[in-house]
């Protein structure tokens, strides 16, 4: 409360929003912030992402224990907001969009290897872990037994195009 009566905007904006932050709907704002001991601005307790991998442990262990070549080991808020989004996962843009500041989406290697599907139509979380995995290509573990073998064809036929 005490926060939110300087913060309103955010009060606001709650009601709206696709995905929100759970200390932030409880109103555990001291959770990441400290009006009285924090260093860092904005009052936050530690930069990111260790101020993040004090409550996501088991990203925390993934990014320990796998290949991490992302985004999510140096700065978890370019992908994510840190109190609401309009997106689930309180990612701040659509994934593909995400995705594309880092890949070129237009390329041809990009658009062969995934079998010229169009990119605003994929969620690359669905077969790519964004945060580490022990695959060069970021593939999750678990997936489908075609997918696993790297064979997409049996289940999408090829544009022709």
């Amino acid at each position: 409360t005490l926060c939110l009566s300087c913060h309103s905007e955010l009060e606001e904006k709650l009601g709206g929003a696709a995905s929100k932050h759970a200390p932030v709907v409880q109103g555990e704002c001291t959770k990441c912030h400290s009006p009285h001991k924090a260093s860092l601005k904005p009052l936050l307790l530690a930069p990111t992402p260790d101020l993040c991998l004090t409550c996501h442990a088991v990203i925390k262990e993934k990014l320990s224990s796998e290949r991490t070549h992302s985004p999510a080991e140096r700065d978890c808020l370019r992908c994510h907001a840190p109190h609401l989004a309009g997106h689930a996962s309180l990612i701040n843009k659509p994934v593909h969009q995400l995705c594309g500041e880092c890949h070129d989406l237009t390329d041809a290697p990009f658009k062969k290897a995934h079998i010229n599907i169009e990119a605003s139509v994929m969620d690359c979380r669905n077969c790519h872990d964004p945060h580490a995995s022990k695959d060069p290509k970021f593939f999750k573990v678990q997936m489908h037994a075609p997918f696993a073998s790297r064979s997409c064809k049996p289940c999408h036929r090829e544009d022709s195009k």
